[in-house]
């Protein structure tokens, strides 16, 4: 008997994606264990790949190779771990990740394994040219993408960084940064990867408090799951300051306690500093952090302490949901409703859907929490599938603050041209004399949406994209947001050669430059995407506002939610019905949702809080929910337009996206494919909808023209397994320079 181990090989396509045999060496039998990556020959040329070990067996050669049909099996050259990367559960995991998410083997275990392991050389980029230089061709216009002119920004503000942190920080990919290699203007250089790892401050020790009545009723109800060591869910919904994360705190403590682990997850990186702050408060060094933002080195460092037991707590991003914790006893999914848990690149897995897997793995308590729960998980509480909890006051006995809605028609009709309305400009100046602080939301970055001439009507569109190009003053760019093109702002039109061309709409940094006119003796502070593009930009920003007690805080998304901020008292809704007109179903929710975080950020102190919302789309039915804070009441709205036009929860979509440079190749293989899955539909009686093929929303991105296929059905197993069988048709046909990408229940339409 032989001693035989199957592997997954790295970067297979999805044809060869299977398990393959090896010897196991003598010298290597002892050392070897599922779980370890290993080297070995593959394929004709007998090239050297990674794998992993996903079972060890004795058998005998001669039977396993009939049985495979094979001449001969190989041998593994050499192991690279010295301990297991991953365990037999999440290799399960892996497996069903694989099925679910229309992935291969590796793909799926990437999100798992570590991110280093041996390799303590990481590649460091330097500018390679004077500081001069960079700034001429910069200035010159002669750089024709955004993120390669942020990449030597960076580099001559911060003189060198690891290459994939650069790639991680500012983004633009691979190709970004090894273009500017290329060009001769970045040189890289190995370095040992220990320089780079950052040690933390500490964080000043905090104490639990005395919860409120509904706390405790909510922490009993849940401790009482824990106890019963069931795979339990439970959706907390809490209104906004309703002390949610003082709960989480005290069920960790109690899973803690009982020598139990925990994993608690937020949406945004821009959360994750805050959330840290508070349970390291309160558990010291027995908290991991996990998110993207974060060095490989720092990465593999928590990693490390994770996977030997040291630590018992992880708070992070989505993909914190794959650390190797044992003996899990809670996860913890905060602001449940945001689209961040899913991931947008292969494999494109929604961490609630592995939260899931996990707690049922562990008999653990899977807790969801939100001011404004997501359609499908506050409808499977109210059919009883998930247990609910409710929590309608503040902790501090505080009203909601009290909403002002602004029809803008009628301050233009008024000859208001400003884009504050008269009741918000008072109320900023009330808070400015009262030295107390206001949050303004704009869900759009830059300074003006487009350029327009006046005289022809031409819009100033990407070369490579069907949008728009968004103009930023402080760079005096317009840049597309798609691909990261970029051109030093127009002074006439390409079309006409008239100078009659300016900017329209509205993005943050027009409102930061209206606000620093109009109230020229304020303190202003920016968060958005723009601003953040550092590490540790977004805690260094929110740090800022806070103990400066900056008076306005402008920004997008990103502030909405999650943050508290005691002298806050106004927070202004520039532009509630930006989302509105978008072609998602879920617009009205997404409007919903953002409108009442934001508002949430409103009185969470001792002071009353106030929130204007200017729209001009006032009868919209989200937008006047949000000002009456009235959860219940829009959603019984949208579950019955969900379930008129069946769309989830009362159903499961299947997306397909054909893109290709040749317009007529794509929509082409999308009426092929089309005709493949209507035969599949007639023949299984699958009960499919099929819409399309349609030009994709966005229709050209990158110059890949994009087409659109959607199924609608009541049946997940029979989407999956027809978009398993059309992925496995199509990239096993001669469809070369057209690229498919499939999704289930996606998170943007687009």
């Amino acid at each position: 008997m032989d001693d035989i181990a199957f592997v997954v090989i790295n970067n297979v396509i999805r044809s060869i994606d299977v398990f393959y045999s090896y010897v196991i060496p003598k010298e290597l039998v002892d050392k070897l264990k599922v779980g370890m990556r290993v080297h070995v020959p593959f394929g004709v040329s007998n090239a050297k790949r990674e794998a992993l070990v996903v079972k060890i067996i004795k058998d005998n050669i001669d039977r396993i190779k009939k049985s495979e049909k094979i001449s001969r099996i190989k041998k593994i050259k050499d192991i690279i771990d010295d301990e297991p990367v991953i365990d037999e559960d999440m290799l399960d995991i892996a497996y069903k990740m694989k099925e679910e998410y229309i992935c291969t083997y590796y793909e799926a275990l990437s999100c798992i394994l570590p991110t280093l392991c041996k390799n303590k050389m990481v590649k460091v980029a330097y500018l390679n040219k004077q500081d001069e230089y960079i700034l001429d061709l910069i200035e010159s216009n002669s750089v024709k993408n955004i993120w390669q002119i942020k990449i030597l920004q960076y580099l001559l503000k911060n003189r060198c960084d690891r290459v994939s942190d650069i790639i991680k920080f500012i983004g633009g990919g691979k190709s970004s940064i090894n273009t500017l290699r290329k060009k001769g203007l970045i040189e890289y250089r190995e370095e040992n990867e220990s320089q780079f790892i950052v040690n933390k401050e500490d964080v000043k020790k905090d104490y639990a408090k005395e919860p409120t009545l509904e706390q405790k009723i909510v922490l009993d109800k849940i401790i009482g799951y824990i106890k019963k060591d069931e795979y339990t869910k439970v959706l907390i919904h809490g209104v906004t300051g309703s002390g949610k994360t003082e709960v989480y705190m005290r069920l960790v403590e109690y899973c803690i306690s009982n020598g139990k682990s925990a994993i608690v997850l937020v949406p945004e990186i821009a959360l994750t500093p805050q959330m840290v702050d508070r349970f390291k408060a309160r558990f010291g060094n027995n908290v991991a952090v996990i998110h993207s933002r974060l060095s490989k080195g720092e990465r593999y460092e928590q990693w490390k302490l994770i996977n030997c037991g040291k630590i018992k707590i992880v708070v992070g991003v989505r993909s914190a949901i794959f650390v190797p914790l044992k003996n899990i006893g809670i996860i913890i999914i905060d602001e449940e409703h945001e689209v961040s848990y899913k991931s947008e690149t292969t494999p494109k897995y929604n961490a609630k859907d592995i939260a899931k897997l996990r707690c049922a793995k562990e008999n653990a308590v899977l807790v969801y929490g939100s001011a404004t729960p997501s359609i499908e998980t506050y409808y499977e509480a109210l059919t009883g599938e998930i247990n609910l909890c409710t929590m309608k006051n503040r902790v501090n006995n505080q009203n909601l603050p009290c909403v002002e809605l602004i029809d803008m028609r009628q301050e233009l009709d008024d000859g208001n041209r400003s884009i504050f309305s008269y009741a918000l400009r008072e109320n900023i100046l009330e808070n400015i004399k009262n030295g107390q602080q206001t949050i303004l939301f704009l869900n759009r970055r830059g300074h003006s949406n487009f350029m327009l001439c006046r005289s022809c009507g031409f819009v100033i569109k990407c070369i490579r994209c069907n949008v728009t190009m968004t103009y930023h003053r402080i760079e005096d760019r317009l840049i597309c947001h798609y691909c990261g093109y970029t051109v030093k702002r127009v002074s006439e039109c390409p079309k006409c050669k008239s100078n009659n061309i300016k900017g329209f709409g509205l993005g943050t940094q027009k409102v930061e430059e209206e606000i620093k006119k109009e109230f020229p003796e304020a303190s202003v502070i920016r968060m958005d995407l723009d601003t953040t593009s550092y590490k540790d930009a977004h805690n260094d920003i929110l740090k800022k506002f806070r103990d400066e007690n900056i008076n306005i805080l402008i920004g997008t998304q990103m502030i909405a939610k999650g943050h508290d901020f005691p002298n806050v008292t106004l927070v202004g809704v520039l532009a509630a019905d930006a989302m509105l007109n978008s072609v998602d179903f879920r617009a009205e929710e997404r409007t919903f949702q953002l409108l009442t975080q934001v508002s949430g950020r409103a009185g969470r102190g001792e002071k009353k809080g106030k929130v204007v919302i200017q729209t001009y789309n006032v009868d919209a039915y989200s937008i006047q929910t949000a000002v009456t804070h009235d959860y219940k009441l829009y959603f019984d709205k949208e579950i019955k337009l969900r379930k008129e036009l069946n769309y989830p929860p009362f159903s499961y979509i299947g997306v397909l996206t054909f893109s290709g440079e040749d317009d007529k190749e794509a929509f082409n293989w999308s009426k092929a494919v089309k005709k493949f899955i209507f035969n599949l539909n007639t023949k299984y009686k699958l009960n499919l909808d099929i819409l399309g093929p349609n030009r994709a929303p966005i229709s050209k991105i990158k110059n890949k023209y994009r087409w659109k296929l959607i199924m609608k059905g009541s049946n997940k197993i029979y989407i999956l397994k027809t978009l398993t069988r059309v992925v496995d048709k199509f990239y096993n046909s001669k469809a070369k320079n057209v690229k498919l990408s499939v999704d289930i229940n996606p998170v943007s339409m687009q």
